[in-house]
This record gives C-alpha cells, sequence and structure tokens, in this order.
C-alpha cells in the first residue's frame, strides 16, 4: 500500500500546476456562487427531454472543453479521437441525466414520486454501459467495457475511506445536507406507513449501482481512451467534467468532487480499473445515507 499510495502522491505533485489549478478553482468558485448564491440554478427541475438534453449536453461540454484548455491550451481538432470524446462524452452523460425513465413505470403517482430516482439510476446502468460496450466494440475491435477488468489491491481505496470519514461527520452536520440526505427519506415521504423494510433496500441497492454507471464513464471509458491522447493532463479535464455533474447536490459535496475527481483519476490512470473507485464512492455515499438517519431523521 506504501508504494501505490507512493506512486499517488508522485502522480499528483508531478500535474500539480499553481496556474492551471489557479484557473479551475476560479471556474470552480464562479460557478458556485452563481449556482448556490444567486438565484440561478445550474440543475434543472421538471424540464422536457429536449431541452434537458440540450441544456446538459452544453453543461457538461463547456466544462470540459475547459479542461482541456486549461491543460493544453491549444486543442487539435484534426486528433480525431479527441473530437469524438469532445462531443460524444457530454453527449452521452447528458442523455443519462435527461431520459425520463420513470415513464416507463405503470405504477401509481406515488410508486413514482418514491422510486423516481431508482429508476433513473438502473435505466442509467443499462443505458450508459450499453452505450460503452458498443463504443469499446467499435474502437477497441472486441466487446468489452473500459476499466472492468480486475483491481490489483483495495487496501488504499479502504485508506481513503477512512481519511474521508471526519469531513463526512463534518458535512453530515450542515444545513444543506440534510435537504438532501439521507435520499431514501423520499420513501418515507411518499409511501408514509406504507413504507417497508425492502422499499429501502431497494431504493440503496438502486442508488450503488448508479455509481457502477459514474466510475464506468468516468474513471473507465474517459480516462482511458483521454489519456490516449492527453496522458495525465487527462485528469484535470475529466474532474472538472465530474465536477459540473455535481450542480443539483450541496455545495460542500459539489466542490470535493472535483478534488474526489483528481484523486480518484489519477488511482485509476495507474491501474486501468474502476473497482476501487466504485468501493470508495459506494463507502461515501452509503455512510452519508447513515448519518443522514442519524442526525436528521431521528
Amino acid at each position: 500500500m506504501k508504494k501505490f499510495l507512493s506512486i499517488t502522491a508522485t502522480d499528483l505533485l508531478q500535474n500539480f500546476s499553481v496556474k492551471k489549478y489557479g484557473i479551475a478553482a476560479a471556474i470552480i468558485c464562479i460557478t458556485c456562487y452563481i449556482n448556490y448564491f444567486s438565484g440561478f440554478k445550474f440543475w434543472l427541475r421538471g424540464e422536457d427531454f429536449l431541452f434537458s438534453l440540450a441544456w446538459y449536453f452544453s453543461l457538461f461540454f463547456i466544462f470540459f472543453l475547459a479542461g482541456i484548455f486549461i491543460e493544453v491550451k491549444i486543442v487539435s481538432f484534426k486528433n480525431n479521437l479527441l473530437l469524438f470524446l469532445l462531443f460524444a462524452a457530454p453527449f452521452l452523460f447528458a442523455l443519462k441525466v435527461a431520459t425520463p425513465f420513470t415513464r416507463l413505470l405503470e405504477v401509481t403517482d406515488t410508486y413514482k414520486h418514491a422510486f423516481q430516482q431508482p429508476a433513473s439510476w438502473l435505466g442509467g446502468v443499462i443505458l450508459v454501459s450499453g452505450l460503452l460496450l458498443v463504443i469499446h466494440r467499435f474502437t477497441e475491435g472486441k466487446w468489452g467495457l473500459y476499466g472492468s477488468k480486475k483491481t490489483s489491491s483495495l487496501s488504499p481505496y479502504f485508506f481513503l475511506i477512512l481519511l474521508m470519514i471526519p469531513l463526512l461527520l463534518w458535512a453530515s452536520m450542515q444545513h444543506d445536507f440534510s435537504l438532501v440526505y439521507p435520499r431514501a427519506k423520499v420513501i418515507t415521504e411518499s409511501l408514509g406507513n406504507e413504507a417497508k423494510p425492502w422499499h429501502y433496500v431497494l431504493f440503496e441497492a438502486a442508488y450503488t449501482s448508479d455509481f457502477i454507471t459514474i466510475e464506468l464513464f468516468f474513471r473507465g471509458f474517459l480516462i482511458i481512451t483521454l489519456s490516449r491522447v492527453l496522458g495525465k493532463q487527462s485528469i484535470l479535464p475529466i474532474a472538472l467534467f465530474y465536477f459540473s455533474i455535481h450542480l443539483g447536490k450541496p455545495m460542500f459535496e459539489a466542490i470535493s468532487s472535483f478534488f474526489g475527481g483528481i484523486i480518484l483519476g489519477t488511482i485509476a490512470y495507474q491501474n486501468k480499473s474502476i473497482w476501487g473507485g466504485w468501493l470508495v464512492h459506494v463507502s461515501i455515499a452509503l455512510l452519508m445515507e447513515l448519518f443522514g438517519y442519524l442526525l436528521h431523521t431521528a
């Protein structure tokens, strides 16, 4: 584990630049001010599919492109792989976010409200995994998923989880955290006394499945393919893209997602596997759910 952490720290320091990260920090600060304090929200609620798709594609594209410009300054649009990723990646994730999967559920409005998000998570797993399989077939010449190989060791990831616990406890005491977590409180709000234990289990299982989608996309597909063009310079653009998908979350979570994206992106760049990142992501998410239950639903 010491060797693994040493290599990770070395990679982070080698790729660090005050100027580059200063520009990224300025973008994040301006975005957070607009999103959390100005009354304007980047994350949509209740818009139709085509408008949402166009909006999210534009949002993700701008942050992804900004990150690439920060790293390389001049983008060569003659590179077919870079051009493909620049447009296909934001579109694919926008499709995942904008698709109204709950319309496929033939259930009452009460159950639709309770399970709207789990349906979106499970639908996203199917949609993104299926499309990434097709992309892998055409780019690699065989069926597969980027980053799905077994990771060499999980012990460094458990260390990262332990480091995160104090920060998660602090975040869980913030007011905006209580407005979002636990995510499964929507079951109680929608079903009331009809809520059963298996409803919560199903909700949390769907929640954890969503992180397979996220890790396959960001730490699998994007890290592996973009690094072929930019090498270690792929990590910051992907982290900014990753930050942009968290703008519907509490501000601390959105900001920390950028740094999480840098760390997990660096690790994924080294071992080309998503499973350690998935373990970290799921552990953090379930701890946030647990702290939400303990601190805000008593």
